[in-house]
């Protein structure tokens, strides 16, 4: 992939692709195993960062990708980040949802 879609990758799920490559084992479990409030309060500040790093707004592909996903009309960057946050938990909890084991 070339450095521009390496840096503003136009849609959801390279996003999450790349921010799942990034995270540690523990940050993925984290973000795995929060309930919504916990991710409400965790988007916050972590929603910031997904909008200074993948350009929103400003990067339209993205932005169009965020409302299909969320199946809207109308989108704000603050909304399609959360969109990107909560695609990318739907992804960790697949795999790294840790279990108690008794």
């Amino acid at each position: 992939m070339n450095y521009f879609l390496d840096k503003f990758p136009p849609t959801v799920e390279n996003v999450v692709d790349k921010l799942t490559v990034d995270m540690t084992f523990a940050e993925r479990t984290r973000l795995a195993n929060m309930n919504e409030a916990a991710l409400v309060r965790f988007h916050h500040s972590y929603g910031i960062f997904l909008r200074n790093e993948f350009r929103l707004p400003g990067n339209d592909p993205l932005m169009k990708s965020c409302m299909s996903t969320a199946s809207v009309t109308t989108i704000t960057p603050e909304q399609a980040s959360y969109v990107i946050l909560t695609q990318l938990q739907k992804r960790l909890q697949a795999g790294h949802t840790l279990k108690v084991i008794k």
